[in-house]
């Protein structure tokens, strides 16, 4: 059973208030930290292996002395009081301690990334369930136990921008019969988070020195329109997965491509 006293004063600490005003630091580009722990999938139930310390700005992430990972780790966001509760006595979690997707529209969202987790739990107004994997290799059986254990109708996959998330990102999804979101990342935005702090820095630079109420409510749209166009639209009309584009890898740039039907290539 994981342990950490450095854990349980960090994540003592972690209040829905805290999270909301680390996120809105990161955005703009300043330091922030969370505590976030991580779960194995036993069956039904949950079990706490250890925590991850996910630091923003500089970027850098640290496993809590004691933790494990392993191929069914995963985290869930937010946590409920259940589930504290359970955590910081040691008790082992069932899928009923978890947020219930009905309550969320029957929808959990996967991704590979805390970061991407991150931003997508802030861009939805906190109205979401994100489970972040971790790796690119944990987010199929992440998606089962959505769909398994928590009974989720409406299952997303969100890839972080490398070939492999997203070409994971698909094998989870035809899994549980869900979908994927697709995300227009630039070429040097890792995550989601990435792609937010970007659209920050762009309503810094249209209004370096708001002057007016007005100026400062155009900044906020900026960013309102980009969670918007990046994170809310693409999770709103992800793809099925066998609609979805298979990527795949051209003079070492990925690439998405997309099989043609049999009849096509018999013809």
């Amino acid at each position: 059973m994981f342990k950490s006293a450095e854990f349980e004063a960090d994540f003592g600490k972690q209040s829905p208030e805290s999270t909301r005003q680390g996120m809105s630091a990161a955005m703009r580009g300043e330091p922030a930290q969370f505590a976030v722990p991580v779960f194995r999938i036993i069956g039904d139930t949950m079990c706490m292996d250890g925590a991850q310390k996910v630091e923003v700005n500089p970027d850098k992430a640290a496993i809590y002395p004691g933790s494990q990972f392993g191929a069914a780790s995963f985290s869930i966001i937010p946590v409920t009081e259940a589930m504290r509760f359970k955590m910081m006595t040691g008790e082992a979690m069932a899928a009923k301690d978890a947020p219930d997707p009905a309550e969320f529209g029957g929808q959990v969202v996967v991704t590979h990334s805390v970061a991407s987790a991150l931003a997508i739990y802030h861009a939805t107004g906190e109205r979401a369930i994100v489970m972040p994997a971790f790796t690119p290799e944990n987010m199929k059986t992440v998606a089962e136990f959505a769909k398994n254990a928590l009974k989720a109708k409406d299952i997303v996959v969100v890839p972080d921008n490398t070939p492999q998330s997203k070409r994971a990102a698909r094998e989870a999804a035809q899994a549980v019969d869900g979908k994927v979101a697709q995300i227009d990342y630039g070429a040097e935005q890792k995550n989601l988070l990435g792609v937010m702090a970007e659209a920050h820095q762009w309503a810094d630079k249209l209004f370096p020195s708001p002057e007016t109420v007005l100026d400062e409510v155009r900044r906020d749209k900026a960013v309102q329109d980009a969670a918007k166009r990046y994170i809310r639209e693409p999770i709103a009309n992800a793809l099925k997965w066998d609609k979805s584009p298979i990527p795949t890898l051209i003079q070492g740039r990925p690439v998405a491509v997309q099989r043609q039907p049999v009849a096509d290539i018999e013809r």
